[in-house]
C-alpha cells in the first residue's frame, strides 16, 4: 500500500499554472502542427496514434482510446482513416477473436518518420538560439515531464 504524502498546496498552484505556460509555448515555440498537418495532410491525433504504435507495437482500439484520453466511438474512425491510407492494419487477437489490434504497417512507418523530420527541422529553427547547455536542459525538462506523467 502507497503511504499518503502530503504535498504544499502552493506547489500544485505552481505545477497548474506551469501546465497553462508550457502547452502554448510548445505549440508556438517548437511544435507547430499546422505547418505539419498542411505539408503531410496528418491532423495531431493520427500522428499520435502512429508513433504510439511505433512505440508500443500492436494496440487494440481500447488500449489507443485510453492512452490517449479519447472516447472510443472517436478511436474508430480515426483508426478507419489510418486503414484506409495504408498506415495500419486490423489483426484479430490470436486468444480473443472479437479483439482487434491495430499494427503499424510500413507506410505509416515512413509516414511517421517523415513528420517526425519536419518536426525535428520545425525545432532545429526555433532552438538555435539556445546554448548546447539550454538545450540538454530542455531535452532532459521534457524526458523527466514524459516519464513522470506516463506514470500517472
Amino acid at each position: 500500500m502507497m503511504k499518503k504524502r502530503s504535498i504544499d498546496p502552493t506547489m500544485i498552484d505552481n505545477v497548474a499554472q506551469n501546465v497553462f505556460h508550457v502547452l502554448p509555448l510548445v505549440k508556438k515555440r517548437l511544435l507547430h502542427m499546422d505547418l505539419v498537418q498542411r505539408e503531410h495532410g496528418t491532423p495531431l491525433s493520427h500522428v499520435q496514434v502512429l508513433a504510439m504504435l511505433k512505440d508500443v507495437g500492436m494496440m487494440s482500439v481500447s488500449e489507443i482510446s485510453r492512452r490517449l484520453g479519447i472516447a472510443k466511438p472517436n478511436i474508430t474512425p480515426l483508426v478507419d482513416r489510418l486503414y484506409d491510407a495504408g498506415y495500419v492494419d486490423r489483426q484479430h487477437d490470436e486468444n480473443d477473436r472479437r479483439v482487434v489490434n491495430i499494427v503499424l504497417l510500413p507506410a505509416g512507418e515512413e509516414k511517421l518518420a517523415a513528420i517526425r523530420a519536419t518536426i525535428s527541422r520545425q525545432i532545429q529553427q526555433q532552438v538555435d538560439c539556445l546554448s548546447v547547455s539550454e538545450f540538454r536542459e530542455l531535452n532532459d525538462s521534457l524526458s523527466s515531464v514524459v516519464r513522470i506523467l506516463s506514470s500517472l
